[in-house]
């Protein structure tokens, strides 16, 4: 019985003994800007957040640190940074971070120089009085970002999904405008008849 006790003992030394160095790189991520798009020549704020069980040091892009000084060393960090696009060409953000022990990661992120405002299409117009139902779809080469309907100087926005194709059915007086916004923020607007 006595050596009985000793086992439980024994069995933690050997777990111990598999436990695996942390090898890994961290993760990274952008949640902002959504859908990948942007418009040409604007500023925009980019958001994103890195991962690693053993803490996040540090998180470049193009080089320069971007991690606040108060979120190193967290398990999951959140950055922040302003990038201008440039009027033409490719956009590729490259994203650095490591963590406490040294390991590094490295992702590129594609974005999308998007200067197409979104096409808001009327496939049926129904008119009553002074009001109007207008059936159509509001579609962009990135994505529809969020629709709205323009009463006198009132904004309402839509409950509508987003996407490359978002089909709306609006009831509204005549006069009405109907907004769309991209992913980029191109806008375009139509009013109802």
């Amino acid at each position: 019985m006595e050596g009985m006790r000793w086992r439980p003992l024994l069995f933690l030394f050997l777990l111990s003994a598999c436990a695996r160095p942390d090898t890994a790189p961290p993760e990274l991520g952008l949640v902002a800007p959504q859908g990948g798009g942007i418009a040409p020549g604007r500023d925009l704020l980019v958001e994103g957040y890195a991962f690693d069980p053993s803490g996040v040091a540090g998180v470049r892009v193009g080089g320069q640190e971007v991690l606040p000084e108060g979120e190193k060393g967290k398990k999951l960090v959140r950055f922040r940074f302003r990038l201008r696009a440039p009027a033409s060409g490719q956009v590729e953000l490259r994203l650095e971070a490591e963590d406490a022990r040294g390991n590094r990661g490295e992702r590129r992120v594609p974005l999308v120089l998007d200067a197409s405002p979104p096409r808001i299409l009327a496939e049926r117009v129904e008119g009553e009085g002074g009001q109007v139902r207008v059936y159509g779809w509001v579609e962009d080469n990135v994505g529809v970002e969020r629709v709205s309907l323009q009463v006198g100087g009132r904004f309402t926005a839509l409950s509508l999904p987003k996407g490359p194709r978002v089909p709306f059915v609006v009831e509204a007086p005549r006069g009405a405008v109907l907004v769309a916004v991209d992913a980029a923020g191109n806008r375009s607007s139509r009013r109802l008849p």
